[in-house]
């Protein structure tokens, strides 16, 4: 099947690779690519602000992207970050609804974008890719109210370490000293995402290099994953 697939339009075979897509046939993913076009993003422009419309559901096809709250006083609070192949801006129930978060491009990104109109067409006829969709949104909901949990209960180095270890799960690659977070994340970034201040982030990662969870603390980030693991399963 894969093979047959490589032959088709490179759209046809992104949507192919997304967990909510994965399981439908070729004819129908060719409906659906003809109604999806990509869109290219610079690092740092803004995908969606919080308050638009929500119209339109995302497929990473390269890049990254940053998903965030904004609030009245001028502070961040980064939810996570989409890869490749991932989806986001998981669509509201109501129509008229508005986004809770904003979208915003961490590196050169291209996406394919699926409007509201066409995704509740294909809901309809597809009862399962409805449960499936229910089950991505579940998913997310746990993540978050997890995250929300461990920044309550942890320490920040213990919630930087926690961190480090799954952006390194999801984004690293081998590095000759352990594994390279192959993202363009600073330290303000960094404690944007864990609820601290750049001060605390920075003392929190030379901490962790000390213990040897962390071989280099500067972008990009190398993590030794065993030693992370070793360190948080400490902590609890």
């Amino acid at each position: 099947m894969l093979l047959k697939i490589m032959n088709y339009p490179s759209l046809v075979w992104h949507l192919k690779r997304t967990e909510l897509f994965a399981d439908l046939e070729l004819t129908e993913l060719e409906r659906v690519a003809a109604t999806t076009p990509y869109r290219s993003y610079q690092p740092g422009e803004v995908i969606y602000r919080m308050d638009d419309p929500s119209d339109a559901l995302y497929f990473v096809r390269s890049g990254l992207v940053k998903i965030s709250k904004l609030f009245p006083n001028g502070k961040e609070a980064i939810l996570g970050v989409i890869g490749q192949h991932d989806t986001f801006g998981e669509l509201l129930l109501q129509a008229d609804e508005r986004r809770p978060t904003q979208a915003e491009a961490l590196e050169r990104t291209t996406l394919i974008v699926l409007p509201r109109g066409e995704l509740q067409k294909l809901l309809n006829s597809k009862p399962e890719l409805a449960m499936k969709l229910i089950r991505l949104m579940a998913a997310r909901l746990f993540e978050a109210q997890s995250w929300t949990a461990a920044v309550s209960a942890y320490s920040a180095p213990e919630r930087v370490a926690s961190l480090l270890y799954r952006l390194a799960r999801e984004f690293g690659r081998p590095h000759a000293q352990g594994v390279e977070l192959a993202l363009k994340l600073n330290q303000e970034d960094i404690a944007r995402m864990v609820g601290a201040t750049r001060e605390t982030v920075s003392h929190s990662l030379g901490k962790l290099k000390q213990e040897g969870a962390i071989m280099r603390a500067r972008t990009p980030i190398i993590v030794r994953m065993e030693a992370l693991k070793r360190y948080l399963e400490q902590s609890n």
